[in-house]
């Protein structure tokens, strides 16, 4: 199972009309706050079952 942190780049599974979100914060509880590109904030509960990180590539 991929831990995700604060500050990483993620996709969701179920809507990748949503583009890549930046996770803002991780909470205790499995809530992880993602702000998705040209979208506020948004809260996902159990964050970890819908969110795949985007790898940043080498030399950007």
């Amino acid at each position: 199972m991929a831990i995700l942190c604060e500050g990483q780049n993620v996709r969701h599974n179920k809507k990748a009309e949503w583009g890549i979100g930046k996770i803002i914060a991780v909470e205790r509880c499995g809530t992880i706050r993602v702000i998705f590109e040209g979208t506020n904030e948004l809260s996902i509960a159990k964050g970890l079952k819908y969110l795949t990180k985007v790898e940043e590539k080498e030399g950007k």
